[in-house]
């Protein structure tokens, strides 16, 4: 490993372990001796603790920049990446130049999670929610997005640099709890945020465990979508890692089945009923919904000392289409024309009673009947058919 390039990684202030690059572009990791003895298996399944140096496979340069996947989840993408070149740029920093370690460091102590790693190059930056104007902060997010310049790009890779998605938001700290607040992204409607927002509302009903999620108001347009993040509590950061990370999953492409997550969600939380419903009622709702960017890197799982593995809150529920016009993790092998049996065979081969499966099935399309009428108003192309055909045409798909 070459020593010149190297990278530490801590949680709370425990020294994990050392990143270095190799010469061929992929990063290496091992464990620091004492987190071997008192720590945990950051990734369980590609990183179990060991004195030995861990070497990504090949297909890690094209997926994760050469990094196992639980690093990768630190690393801003689409938008957080594209304010990261955009500053890079902005003091005159060639991105070519910029290695997957230095970005790394530029992440520093802000990525999403519980994972931090020195030296950073980041600094801190507190923004006050009360101060933003939020329809300026959406303007020139647009312009961004459009490729126009813009004089508050400092300001905006601080607020939002280290965010992963496609659509535009930054962060905030309101009285001690951590916000984030996204903006339409290019092809996005005006009425994403308050869509965003209703169909939080719909999947609480639902039985979905998410955070708190609020509507803030705009000038311009119906809203923005505000919610709490998951990966903060208490002023204390929690260690996180999607579906993607865990399983090194290529997220931009379809790569699952909601089998296998639910096979990993009973593997890591040692087959926890109330995570497995949830897993099984967030499958249920993404389908009833027509929520097609259901990819792996939309789930989380979390790790504390008191509960072990436990599945995070669901996020980045709201109507999405993919380019191939199907679920992005499929269901029972099928990403489109998706049966009510088959569901209910995702949940049985997870040793879940069918009288379950069939109940809360139900009890997602009563709760969803309010959102329907919305999406009918909305896409007033899409025709509603009966409830006994098939689910992913009770909300209106051609």
């Amino acid at each position: 490993m070459n020593k010149d390039k190297k990278l530490d990684v801590y949680y709370k202030g425990r020294h994990v372990g050392t990143l270095a690059e190799m010469t061929d572009r992929r990063i290496a990791f091992q464990y620091d001796r004492e987190w071997i003895q008192t720590g945990f298996p950051i990734s369980p399944l590609s990183l179990p603790l060991s004195n030995e140096v861990f070497i990504p496979n090949e297909k890690s340069r094209e997926r994760f920049g050469g990094l196992f996947g639980v690093f990768s989840d630190s690393l801003p993408d689409s938008w957080g990446e594209l304010l990261l070149d955009r500053y890079l740029s902005s003091i005159g920093i060639n991105r070519e130049n910029v290695t997957t370690l230095d970005r790394l460091a530029y992440i520093g102590t802000s990525g999403m999670g519980a994972l931090e790693y020195v030296p950073a190059k980041n600094t801190d930056f507190d923004v006050i929610g009360s101060k933003l104007n939020f329809d300026e902060i959406a303007k020139e997010c647009s312009n961004l997005l459009s490729s126009k310049t813009s004089d508050q790009i400092d300001v905006l890779y601080k607020m939002g640099g280290s965010s992963g998605g496609t659509r535009p938001k930054v962060f905030l700290s309101e009285q001690g709890r951590e916000w984030i607040i996204k903006f339409p992204a290019k092809t996005d409607p005006d009425i994403s945020g308050k869509r965003e927002y209703d169909y939080s509302l719909c999947a609480k009903k639902c039985g979905i465990n998410m955070t708190e999620t609020q509507l803030v108001n705009s000038e311009v347009c119906e809203g923005y979508f505000k919610t709490e993040r998951f990966d903060r509590l208490n002023n204390q950061k929690v260690f996180t890692i999607t579906f993607a990370g865990i399983l090194e999953a290529d997220y931009r492409a379809p790569s699952c089945d909601y089998e296998t997550f639910m096979k990993l969600t009973r593997a890591l939380t040692k087959d926890n009923c109330l995570d497995k419903e949830q897993m099984f009622r967030i499958m249920c709702f993404n389908v009833i919904t027509h929520n097609n960017d259901d990819h792996a890197k939309n789930f989380s799982f979390q790790y504390t000392e008191e509960l072990g593995w436990r599945l995070a809150p669901a996020y980045d529920l709201t109507y999405s289409d993919t380019y191939w016009g199907e679920h992005t993790t499929s269901v029972n092998g099928k990403g489109k024309n998706i049966l009510e049996e088959d569901l209910i065979h995702v949940g049985v081969v997870s040793e879940m009673k069918e009288s379950v499966c069939r109940e809360q099935i139900h009890q997602i399309n009563e709760n969803t009947q309010e959102l329907s009428k919305y999406l009918k108003d909305t896409y007033p192309k899409r025709k509603k058919v009966s409830t006994k055909e098939r689910i992913d045409e009770v909300f209106f798909r051609e």
